[in-house]
């Protein structure tokens, strides 16, 4: 019987992919008890990896080689990632506050931090040395169109092949954060600028999907398996009359909040329609508390240690569907 192809896609969310990266850690506890296999690892589960901004940061961490073309960084790595450095990533000098007025009118934070953090990480990997094949979407500002970085097309042709520090700097520019990214190609060939993919593929699961398809026409969804992580969502639910009084500030709050959970739930509408089987597809993803309000750049301690409840909650309470998953992608192991 043919193995079924598996899809990771998990969403952007800034420093929400804590919430997704302890799901994976909970995932890959599954994993090495039911195969028997102390040294399973995520990447050993899929075929194709997908992560818009904060999840291509995790998908990085997933599938950067070490000397033995293993993973680099286990999943809870991939975690302290975040606790470690979110501080350093998010970090606004009071100069660069006080001139973006909080991002209103300048970019809230210098990309310093950020550069810094993914050289210390990924250092000269490039797209093509990536373990697995992936899709990480981008915006490209000056030809006005989406954009994928793709491992594939990186290992075929240098025009595609980027330093995944490069490229995840463009996918985590997101707008009022940081400035757009202008990286080359490693042989300085190719020039553009991207900013963060989650205008238009926050939830890249419905992209990850299409590219399977791309790759391979004669397959469908039966012969698919996909897990998709979000990294929570905030309730909008908003008052008609209350709203019909709102100008450009109240709406800029709130837009936010309604296109990252419109995206990311009409993707999971039509996918649940395209597989049309809880078996071949597992959405996971939770919801802030009213006591928590979502925040892509809070460090603070105790948001960081909220964010990791979260995803314990989302691992215990969907206990027995991340089980069954796992046990499906053991058995459509090659």
């Amino acid at each position: 019987m043919m193995t079924k192809k598996r899809i990771l896609s998990i969403d952007g969310g800034g420093i929400k992919g804590v919430v997704p990266a302890v799901v994976l850690f909970h995932l890959e506890k599954h994993l090495k008890r039911l195969s028997n296999n102390p040294n399973s690892r995520i990447h050993d589960y899929f075929d194709l990896f997908a992560g818009a901004s904060t999840g291509a940061i995790i998908i990085a961490g997933l599938l950067t080689p070490d000397s033995h073309n293993q993973p680099k960084y286990t999943t809870k790595e991939i975690i302290d990632l975040y606790i470690e450095n979110g501080h350093i990533i998010f970090n606004a000098s009071l100069l660069q506050e006080i001139k973006s007025v909080s991002g209103l009118v300048n970019v809230k934070y210098d990309p310093e931090g950020l550069e810094s953090v993914f050289n210390k990480y990924f250092g000269k990997t490039q797209l093509k040395d990536l373990l697995k094949p992936t899709l990480i979407p981008v915006y490209e500002l000056s030809r006005g169109k989406n954009y994928f970085f793709r491992q594939q097309k990186a290992q075929t042709s240098l025009r595609h092949n980027y330093y995944v520090r490069d490229l995840l700097r463009s996918a985590t520019s997101a707008i009022t954060y940081f400035p757009p990214s202008q990286i080359s190609t490693v042989d300085h060939k190719e020039h553009r600028c991207f900013i963060d993919g989650g205008v238009f593929a926050n939830n890249p699961s419905l992209s990850a999907y299409a590219e399977f398809r791309y790759h391979n026409p004669e397959l469908h969804a039966k012969d698919t398996m996909m897990l998709s992580l979000g990294t929570g969502r905030q309730s909008t639910h908003l008052d008609c009359e209350i709203t019909a009084s709102w100008g450009a500030a109240e709406w800029l709050y709130q837009g936010g909040f309604m296109t990252s959970n419109a995206i990311s739930s009409v993707s999971d509408y039509q996918l649940n329609a395209v597989y049309d089987s809880a078996s071949n597809y597992l959405r996971l993803d939770t919801s802030f508390d009213d006591s928590h309000s979502s925040s892509m750049d809070n460090t603070k301690k105790e948001y960081l240690d909220y964010l990791i409840s979260l995803g314990e909650s989302i691992a215990n309470e969907r206990k027995t569907d991340i089980e069954n998953f796992a046990q499906k992608l053991i058995e459509n192991s090659n």
